[in-house]
């Protein structure tokens, strides 16, 4: 794969770890770049008692920041939003009982009010700043919505970056936030791929050449990016 261009991972660093090794073992060079940092927040005493019907985890990050609190679930029933946070549940032996597959939080809500009926309690531990949904979705159908949140997205300090791009690299993009952080740390604007619409318009509209996947995993985005997709195992855990 010797044309194959050179694949710039900007992800949290411990997110990028199964990417990477996917990619390496297609044969892809790789560059880890790692524009996001996480911030976990301190959780309210009140949430440490309150139990809910269901808890409906929208990144593997809030997984990771509710089990290092030494919150527990108590009797609720367990959502995730995507592979990768059914994982992180996986991984500390948390079932994921909704078994939702989708992109968002709004087909997240969707699918949750086709399967549950009211009344129910519901409790989103997420990111600090979130999109509205799944919590308006949810609240409107008549399911009681908390936000719990469990930790704070930030940029890695610019001074912190190298900058060695080359004409052929092809960034990708999981997060509007990543694109931000880049802009605000180079001045180039590489070929990438988006992961989804949303953060495609913001690489757009800062002046980003931008491929879309077509789903929000890696195959996806190596085709995105004009490549095979990968024949390993690995990328299936991302």
């Amino acid at each position: 794969m010797s044309t194959a261009p050179r694949i710039i991972l900007t992800r949290q660093e411990q997110r990028n770890k199964i990417w990477h090794q996917s990619l390496v073992k297609a044969g892809f060079q790789v560059w880890d770049l790692p524009l996001l940092r996480f911030a976990a927040k301190d959780i309210a005493p009140e949430f440490f008692t309150t139990a809910y019907d269901w808890i409906l985890f929208t990144s593997p990050q809030a997984v990771d920041v509710f089990v290092a609190s030494g919150m527990t679930t108590h009797t609720a029933k367990l959502g995730a939003l995507g592979a990768g946070t059914s994982a992180a549940l996986a991984a500390v032996g948390l079932p994921d009982d909704l078994g939702f597959a989708g992109l968002d939080g709004a087909e997240l809500a969707r699918f949750f009010c086709q399967q549950v009926e009211t009344p129910a309690t519901v409790l989103l531990p997420g990111a600090a700043k979130r999109m509205a949904d799944p919590r308006i979705t949810l609240e409107a159908a008549g399911f009681q919505v908390c936000e719990l949140p469990t930790y704070e997205t930030l940029a890695t300090e610019p001074d912190t970056l190298e900058a060695d791009f080359q004409s052929s690299d092809i960034i990708f993009f999981c997060s509007p936030s990543a694109v931000r952080a880049f802009t605000g740390a180079f001045a180039q604007r590489p070929s990438c791929v988006a992961i989804g619409e949303t953060t495609a318009a913001i690489s757009r509209d800062a002046g980003f050449p931008t491929q879309v996947a077509q789903s929000p995993d890696l195959n996806a985005m190596v085709r995105a990016a004009g490549c095979e997709p990968l024949t390993t195992s690995l990328e299936i855990e991302s």
